[in-house]
């Protein structure tokens, strides 16, 4: 056949322009019914952040990104394993400063339940500080990210031999081999290197590749809190791996969405945990910033949790306001603080942050089959809308 003689799908030649209009508009109208159908049939893969399917947590504004990285000098990095059958799992670092190696923060950790592991937690509440960036990976990897980051610290700054890393684990042992130790050192090292400012990827990805949260397939969230110019103007920001609770205790913004919401019951499992990073460049000292990560409590609980025996949640804070440094001649240092009385806009704004970044952990992932042929499946959007407008009527 001629090139001139083939055929145009569904018009038979020869042509003419009039002709050929027609044929273009055609595909295009097909290709767009396709689309159409695709998007309405394949909505786990469809994602949103909870404000772009018009649920806003909470009355104070976001940050340009609504993310951990709105604070300024703060970066994510992650490193998705999704591999084979069977390998869901990675690892996530949050940086707190470009040079956190050599310069301190303040910082503070808190242990809602304790059956779990944060490394270098007894050390942010003894010295008061962070010197280290956080991670974030899954119970049987602490060691292997743990190792990475020594290993980071050690070529990198040779003399500064005597550092403490920050590691917490959920565990993703559902969908993930999680005893075939597929995180390595290299893979953490590969994250703090990753690791850039502006918007963040959630869901799936790094250390919540293989995580659920509620009944549903999660993993990473983010969100933030911008305080009134006549309040101090500061940032809040909040980062998320979310891997707990039961389908029936979910609450959205309120409304009690796990009984709404009745398709792909999960199968009973562990009731997992919740690991919650909180940033700020509001001017806080180590007890200050105990107060912050307490109050992550309150947001945490109301999407439904009651943090049972069998969960290992773990707050960590840091302020971007003070830095530590290293050596002072007369012994030392002048810091910023905050009075007390202005830290309960503060207050709210982490208990709103942690609660919207749990939603957007859930509503960006996506169905997510692994190890075993398991099947998690992501939270429905349209299911979710439905109920949260049905108890706004």
């Amino acid at each position: 056949m001629k090139k001139s003689d083939k055929k145009i799908r569904g018009i038979a030649p020869p042509y003419d322009l009039k002709t050929l209009i027609l044929a273009v508009l055609m595909s295009v109208s097909l290709a767009c019914s396709i689309h159409s159908v695709n998007a309405e049939s394949t909505d786990s893969d469809i994602r949103a952040r909870a404000r772009d399917i018009g649920i806003q947590i909470g009355s104070l504004p976001t940050g340009p990104h609504n993310a951990i990285t709105d604070i300024a000098g703060v970066k994510v990095g992650h490193v998705t394993l999704n591999e084979g059958d069977s390998i869901r799992t990675g690892v996530t670092a949050i940086l707190p400063s470009d040079d956190i190696w050599t310069a301190r923060l303040f910082g503070a950790a808190h242990t809602i339940h304790g059956n779990g592991e944060a490394t270098g937690i007894a050390r942010i509440n003894q010295a008061g500080w962070v010197e280290s960036p956080i991670l974030l990976t899954n119970t049987l990897s602490v060691g292997a990210v743990h190792d990475g980051v020594v290993r980071y610290i050690v070529k990198r700054y040779p003399d500064n031999n005597i550092v403490l890393p920050i590691v917490a684990e959920c565990y993703d042992g559902g969908l993930n081999d999680i005893s075939g130790l597929h995180v390595t050192a290299e893979h953490a090292i590969e994250a703090i290197e990753n690791a850039t400012s502006g918007p963040v990827a959630e869901g799936c990805v790094g250390g919540g590749t293989g995580m659920r949260c509620y009944g549903f397939k999660a993993g990473i969230g983010t969100s933030s809190r911008v305080l009134p110019e006549e309040q101090g103007g500061w940032t809040v920001g909040v980062l998320v791996n979310s891997n707990g609770g039961r389908r029936s205790q979910l609450r959205i913004d309120g409304v009690p969405v796990g009984n709404e919401i009745t398709g792909s019951p999960p199968r009973r499992g562990r009731d997992g945990s919740f690991i919650i990073v909180i940033a700020t460049d509001a001017p806080l000292t180590h007890r200050q910033l105990k107060q912050l990560t307490i109050r992550a409590t309150h947001g945490l609980a109301r999407t439904g949790t009651p943090s049972t025996d069998g969960s290992g949640e773990f707050v960590i804070a840091f302020s971007t306001a003070n830095i530590f440094p290293n050596n002072v001649e007369n012994g030392t240092f002048q810091i910023q603080m905050l009075v007390n009385w202005r830290l309960n806009l503060l207050f709210q704004a982490v208990i709103e942050a942690t609660e919207e970044a749990i939603v957007n952990s859930m509503t960006m992932a996506t169905t997510t089959t692994g190890r075993n042929d398991r099947t998690m499946y992501a939270i429905p959007l349209a299911e979710l809308q439905e109920a949260m407008k049905a108890h706004r009527r």
